[in-house]
């Protein structure tokens, strides 16, 4: 018995070995090679051949045992139109554990295990409807994967390192519907009886020609689907490196403004932390918390322009000092108006916006409620905080507890009241960080 049965399914069962290897080595070189034998035996026993093969014996027992009778009074049309049902959706609910296992062992999301789980199916599949015996079945199957080397060498290097890159569900799909056109197909022996599968004429040629046309179309998808994903990676790596320069520029310009302000880098780091926390706990996404860090950098870059004797002066300034030294938040925006990246522009709202009064009584543009920013309102509120509890030419620092009273009670007034809500819920935090940044 089980001579004949590997006589019969060896083919399968030596694509069912080149699957287990393929995987398993592709997991062993991400680092888990002391488990590649085990790996190896996870996936060449839950194998698409092997599940089919364990499969198509099961499945026509359980429908002789339990179904059969119960529709032995149907016409024998009706009776194959009911079995290939039950095949069909049985082929189906067969492939979720294997696939979820699979998953498991690769370490991969589902989308990614079920579509190249999938691909092994449909190799299968693509075989059997096209094969007239075992060794044209090995002979088919050997055709396909030197194409596919010869297609997809080049690219599979780019699928193993940038899964995250590739749009997987597209392909996932495709496969999905290819499955079921060559399960259709397959059933074409049962309603036809006169279509002889393993014989090679005009109507067999015909279902093959159709099954090569839907695998072509499949191939070429999934290349293109490949090209595509590569030149997106591509795009991404260039915004990246584009950001990464951006960010570099917030940085610089920021070291210029604390030297010219007589700043410390402790408070401008602050400021950037304290608005990170507000804008998490506001709930802003991690990119927009990420990127208000960074921006709110730029938020005195103005003073730039501004003279040093009237930053740096002791005492009170006069009527037209404060003219001048408010000038810093329109000379920001003007600074920062000629660059379109996402954190050039944030950098730049907050610039010219972060004097604004939730009341409308701030400037430079006399602004007020949701006309001004989100992110110009927190960090309106990080700056202050850390404005009163920071040293200055012309003050001592406040207490904590004073300069968190002061803040309440700008509340509505000078600052956005959910913001000062989300400060004051966040306090034990901003102490925290206070005291990390802390001047030397």
């Amino acid at each position: 018995m089980i001579l004949e049965t590997l006589q019969y399914y060896w083919p399968r069962i030596l694509l069912g070995v080149w699957f287990a290897f393929v995987n398993s080595s592709i997991t062993a070189r991400r680092g888990n090679k002391k488990n590649f034998i085990r790996d190896f035996l996870i996936l060449f026993c839950f194998s698409c051949t092997t599940v089919a093969i364990v499969n198509e014996k099961l499945s026509g027992f359980l429908f002789e045992r339990f179904y059969a009778h119960a529709i032995a009074s149907y016409s024998s049309d009706t009776q194959t139109v009911i079995f290939l049902a039950f095949s069909l959706f049985n082929d189906v609910i067969s492939l979720i554990l294997p696939i979820y296992l699979f998953k498991k062992v690769i370490h991969e999301r589902f989308t990614v295990a079920a579509t190249v789980y999938l691909m092994y199916v449909i190799l299968d599949r693509m075989c059997l409807l096209m094969a007239v015996s075992a060794f044209s079945y090995f002979a088919i199957l050997l055709i396909v994967l030197i194409l596919g080397v010869a297609l997809f060498t080049k690219r599979m290097q780019f699928v193993v390192d940038h899964s995250d890159s590739i749009e997987w569900e597209p392909v996932m799909h495709y496969q999905l519907g290819l499955f079921f056109l060559l399960d259709a197909l397959y059933a074409v022996y049962y309603v036809f009886p006169g279509i002889i599968n393993g014989k090679l004429d005009l109507k067999n040629l015909w279902i093959d020609s159709i099954v090569i046309v839907s695998f072509g179309f499949f191939i070429g998808f999934t290349r293109l689907n490949i090209k595509a994903s590569g030149e997106r990676a591509e795009k991404l790596k260039y915004m990246q490196e584009l950001q990464e320069s951006e960010r570099n520029i917030i940085m610089k310009f920021s070291e210029i403004s604390e030297a010219k302000s007589g700043e410390t880098g402790q408070h401008v780091r602050r400021v950037a932390e304290y608005s990170a926390l507000l804008a998490k706990e506001y709930g802003f996404s991690d990119d927009e918390v990420g990127q208000i860090r960074i921006a709110s950098m730029m938020h005195d870059v103005g003073k730039l322009l501004v003279p040093r004797e009237i930053i740096e002066k002791p005492g009170k300034l006069t009527d037209d000092e404060v003219k001048i030294m408010r000038l810093h938040t329109t000379y920001g925006d003007n600074i920062l108006s000629n660059s379109k990246g996402e954190e050039i522009v944030m950098a730049r709202q907050i610039a010219g916006q972060h004097h604004e009064w939730w009341d409308g009584s701030g400037y430079p543009k006399g602004l007020s409620g949701d006309e001004i920013s989100p992110y110009a309102q927190i960090v309106a509120v990080a700056d202050v905080y850390d404005a009163l509890t920071s040293r200055r030419s012309y003050k001592e620092p406040w207490d904590s507890e004073a300069a968190r009273q002061e803040i309440l009670s700008q509340s509505g007034s000078q600052f956005s009241p959910i913001v000062v809500e989300v400060f004051d819920r966040s306090f034990d935090k901003i102490l925290e960080i206070q005291k990390t940044y802390a001047d030397e």
